[in-house]
């Protein structure tokens, strides 16, 4: 067995053989003197200097040049004293450092949200005090959702996580161990976990879809999901780039095509951002979805064609609804349907699909549901048992048609009627 697959199989280890971690991994205060190669703590923090304090300082080549010098010091003043940062300190100076990169916003969002979680276990410990066995330890009790401290069982995040977001997780760990100089000793005892490859959803039958849709339109109580699903199966548009839609990305004139515009700050991959035209279907369910934003306070421009709720029976129209916005509305409607695997990133799936069966380009497929991979146009080119029963019908052997002359047809009539007359 190779080290990989011996490392990935300990990952199973049950609740009960969970090592103790130190009570400090919780947040309690953890006094440690720092080594001096990693740079001194002093006073100094993250872009201390004044923005345009050496401004008036450059020399014309750069050469000895006191406001490059200055800032070079800076810089690498604030990283050397990176390592000795406690972690929240440390993830606040990743994400200012990160902001003046390139990235969009919603990659921003989810690398804060990885900050977050893993501040409820790495917050009392500075960066340079990071071992490969808290690297293993968070592997082991953040998929259980379970720390063990002293004999009490705590559970430090609202829900279990995968394997692949407790990797994406880490990855952040890596980048900011790199970025200090501190990852080569850790990464020859790392492994990622394990995470599944690529699977394709099942894809409804047409009796099935038929089902769907008509059960849930006789739901009112899952009526934002039903029209959520109108609108995915009609257009690809997913949960995440409906999100982001605000009233400005609406083009719904009263003659001629509709569209929607999925915006660049909803998506993270630079092939989703695309105007999708609109069906009579999902022309009518975005209709239904903006009626109910301007009952919820959206009525500008900017503002959030799906809200976010602050409390109950309260919006604020400038943010865009939480990940969780569409949950128990979908799961209503898994109830009253009976699909209960059905996710509503599925009837993207399933739009593609029918856009192909449908012989669709698929350079077009690709315009209107943004990246899609060959793995994926290929096995949801033909899904249907429909279709592949209409396939291997056209190549089976025709019968031919054998003529019988009338006097064969006259001679075994009246065969028939002698053995019929003598019975």
């Amino acid at each position: 067995m190779s080290q990989t697959e011996d490392f990935q199989n300990r990952t199973t280890l049950e609740i009960d053989s969970l090592i103790e971690l130190p009570i400090s991994v919780l947040g309690e205060p953890m006094i440690i003197v720092m080594p001096g190669h990693h740079g001194s703590c002093g006073e100094r923090t993250p872009f201390a200097t004044p923005e345009g304090e050496f401004a008036e300082q450059h020399t014309i080549n750069h050469v000895n040049c006191p406001a490059c010098i200055a800032a070079d010091e800076e810089l690498q003043g604030v990283d050397a004293d990176f390592a000795s940062m406690l972690f929240p300190d440390a993830g606040k100076y990743w994400m200012r450092l990160r902001a003046q990169s390139s990235l969009k916003s919603a990659t921003h969002a989810a690398t804060q949200g990885n900050i977050d979680a893993l501040e409820k276990f790495f917050g009392a410990l500075r960066i340079c005090d990071i071992t490969p066995g808290h690297m293993r330890g968070y592997q082991i009790a953040r998929p259980l959702n379970l720390i063990r401290v002293r004999g009490q069982d705590l559970h430090p995040w609202k829900r279990k996580a995968g394997n692949m977001l407790v990797n994406h997780e880490l990855g952040v760990i890596q980048q900011m161990l790199r970025h200090c100089g501190l990852w080569a000793h850790i990464r020859e005892f790392y492994f990622p976990l394990a995470v599944k490859g690529w699977s394709p959803c099942t894809i409804l039958t047409e009796e099935e879809e038929e089902r769907l849709f008509d059960v849930a339109s006789h739901h009112p109580e899952a009526s934002l999901a039903y029209w959520i699903a109108c609108i995915t199966n009609n257009t690809t548009a997913s949960g995440l780039e409906l999100r982001g839609l605000r009233l400005k990305n609406l083009f719904l004139p009263a003659d001629g095509i509709a569209e929607i515009y999925i915006p660049e700050d909803s998506v993270k991959n630079n092939s989703r951002p695309r105007k999708i035209p609109l069906n009579d279907k999902a022309r009518w369910a975005i209709g239904e979805c903006l009626k109910r934003a301007l009952k919820l306070g959206s009525c500008e421009p900017d503002h959030y064609l799906f809200p976010f709720r602050v409390v109950r029976n309260e919006f604020d129209p400038k943010r865009q609804a939480s990940k969780s916005w569409l949950r128990k509305s979908w799961d209503k409607l898994r109830t009253a349907t009976g699909f209960y695997d059905l996710s509503p990133h599925d009837l993207r799936f399933h739009c593609i699909t029918r856009m192909l069966e449908n012989d669709v380009n698929p350079e077009t497929v690709i315009a209107i549901a943004g990246h899609v991979s060959r793995k994926m146009m290929e096995y949801y080119a033909h899904q249907r048992t429909r279709v592949k029963y209409a396939a291997v019908l056209a190549i089976e052997p025709k019968p031919r048609k054998r003529i019988i002359p009338s006097a064969t047809v006259s001679a075994s009539t009246s065969a028939r009627a002698v053995r019929v007359q003598y019975r």
